[in-house]
């Protein structure tokens, strides 16, 4: 945007849902024989379910919620967790400008590598941006760059590195 946040973002609809929509053509679905299509929607972020028309050759359904009971972050985390398999992160690119600060303060602290090439993205990108005469962009909403922007996520406390699925969120807004 002019001023240097992020804007809107297309990344869903043009990384995953063309993507996946193009694959399942190639591979055979089509009107008459519509591909399942599984989306990873968990009971607490309900509010992403939308009523987006289905494209021809897909039915949607929505197996977390549709789980009885429908299934939260936290309960997958256990289940994966329990399984003995590694439990994933949210999914996010590494230079996404709609991450959290405390997310770009963790990327800091735990891979300060992938946050020094995001701050190498965004010198880059304003270095080009500066060349056809624009004004700079940033990757965070602190309208200048990460390094300066963001200090390193301290450590968590001890005691509170609890399990998956032990009733932490992750959205920041536990303990208040």
């Amino acid at each position: 945007m002019s001023n240097g946040a992020p804007g809107t973002r297309s990344c869903t609809a043009d990384f995953k849902i063309k993507v996946i929509g193009k694959w399942l053509k190639q591979h055979g679905a089509s009107h008459d024989r519509p591909a399942t299509v599984g989306i990873g929607i968990s009971l607490d972020e309900i509010e992403r379910v939308n009523r987006r028309q289905a494209m021809p050759y897909e039915i949607p359904v929505y197996p977390l919620l549709d789980h009885d009971p429908p299934l939260r972050r936290h309960d997958c985390a256990g289940i994966i967790a329990r399984a003995k398999l590694p439990v994933p992160p949210k999914s996010a690119c590494w230079f996404c400008p709609l991450k959290t600060p405390r997310g770009w303060g963790e990327m800091r602290r735990d891979r300060p590598s992938l946050f020094h090439s995001a701050c190498d993205l965004e010198t880059l990108l304003n270095a080009r941006r500066s060349t056809l005469g624009r004004d700079p962009v940033w990757l965070s909403r602190y309208n200048r760059p990460l390094a300066e922007a963001i200090p390193e996520a301290q450590q968590t406390l001890p005691g509170l590195d609890l399990e998956p699925g032990d009733g932490l969120c992750d959205n920041s807004s536990c303990f208040t």
